[in-house]
């Protein structure tokens, strides 16, 4: 897939502000021909051009017109960056400015970025297909030139220090905002192409995130799209890296960090859930002493699930259920309820299908207090791609859907 480097990106940013090559050149202190060729370079790996060429200068095309709206979030990225680092430490060093105005080899971010990810220099060589000494020799060269130790290193294992994590996650967000700017110009040509990575909570794993993805891939099949299922917390990190492109599930309100904005899709609230044949599903109303009569399957302690059902018992003056079962796992879960007698708490949109199979039901025990809002997740001031606003349009549309059905029914 194509895309540009770092130095690239500086090169092109500098010629747009320029709208010279003379003036690039000499604002970035390289040659003409350094410069021209860079250019000519990436209009080839893309396959269009980005600048309309006269006596008079350059101007940016509709394609440079994308590319550089990607390539300044990027920069913006590295400067912001800066931030981490003392300020006597960038004045004693022009090479540590350098690294902050994206002058620096992509090699040597390519084996930062690796290695922080796997905290292991063997497995970072083996997703970039190099030798651990070239690994080792790149993240030399960057701890150098920037005056700063990156890794803190084991016998078995290298971890980042407290700069190095601050730093690879806006050298992440960086270069994943132009992978992202290269896919935008494919939609220029009206041909849909590009990845999407959404990150799932569970409420949304069921019925509206597959019927959204179901949609987009019969529309644009040469979108591809992929789902990461981590903790929200886990989730909001690979967010801010724009590793992933927004959050569809429960939202987090006042919780969520102020570089994070929400969109508010429905309102949803926890139900007491059963297998069908269970004791209790024939009654028409149950009470609390009912319930505690059979075990209990219960998310994980600081999951909003578990926190939301928690706080609506002690609101009522009754017992928290104690000697439960924990799991995270809808497929244990089902599986427990289906084999036992068993009771747990859950949005109803996660046993869809399981109800209307005749499998599993709703319990006459409701749980008003448990209402929470749902919707999409994403990095406040950011631009979507293209791909992943139709996947959010899509979800939109499933979400209107079901509202529609639900007040007909």
């Amino acid at each position: 897939m194509a895309t540009l480097s770092a130095r690239q990106a500086r090169t092109f940013l500098a010629v747009a502000e320029h709208k010279s090559v003379t003036g690039a050149a000499k604002s970035i202190n390289r040659s003409q021909t350094s410069v021209t060729k860079s250019i000519q370079d990436l209009e080839r790996g893309l396959g269009v051009e980005l600048f309309d060429r006269s006596s008079r200068g350059v101007t940016l095309t509709p394609y440079g017109e994308v590319l550089k709206a990607g390539a300044e979030e990027a920069a913006a990225a590295f400067e912001q960056a800066e931030r981490f680092v003392p300020p006597a430490l960038i004045q004693a060093s022009p090479s540590v400015s350098r690294f902050f105005h994206m002058d620096v080899s992509d090699r040597w971010l390519d084996a930062f970025v690796a290695t922080a990810v796997h905290q292991n220099v063997a497995g970072a060589a083996k997703q970039l297909g190099v030798t651990s000494a070239a690994v080792s020799a790149s993240l030399r060269k960057l701890e150098d030139s920037l005056g700063s130790l990156l890794f803190e290193r084991t016998p078995n294992a290298v971890s980042p220090t407290m700069l190095g994590r601050a730093l690879v996650g806006q050298v992440k967000l960086a270069r994943n905002r132009l992978h992202q700017a290269c896919d935008e110009l494919s939609s220029l040509e009206g041909a849909q192409r590009g990845r999407i990575r959404v990150g799932s909570l569970p409420f949304t794993r069921t019925l509206i995130l597959p019927r959204a993805i179901g949609q987009v891939r019969r529309d644009h099949p040469a979108i591809d799209i992929s789902t990461v299922e981590e903790p929200y917390n886990d989730l909001a990190a690979d967010l801010r890296c724009g590793d992933i492109d927004f959050i569809i599930g429960a939202l987090r309100g006042g919780e969520a960090s102020s570089d994070l904005e929400e969109e508010t899709l429905l309102e949803d609230q926890l139900s007491v859930i059963a297998r069908c044949g269970h004791p209790l599903a024939s009654k028409q109303k149950i009470d609390w002493p009912n319930l505690l009569e059979y075990e209990w399957i219960l998310p994980r302690h600081e999951t909003p699930t578990r926190e939301l059902f928690e706080n609506a018992i002690k609101r009522r003056g009754l017992a928290v259920p104690t000697h439960l079962v924990e799991t995270s796992s809808l497929v244990i879960l089902r599986g427990l309820l289906l084999e036992t007698d068993a009771v747990t708490v859950l949005s109803r949109q996660q046993i869809v299908y399981e109800e209307n199979a005749g499998l599993l039901t709703a319990l006459p025990f409701p749980l008003p207090e448990t209402s929470r809002p749902i919707g999409i997740t994403r990095r406040a001031g950011s631009s979507a791609s293209p791909a992943a606003k139709l996947l959010m349009s899509e979800i939109r549309k499933v979400v209107q859907d079901m509202a529609e059905k639900q007040s007909a029914a």
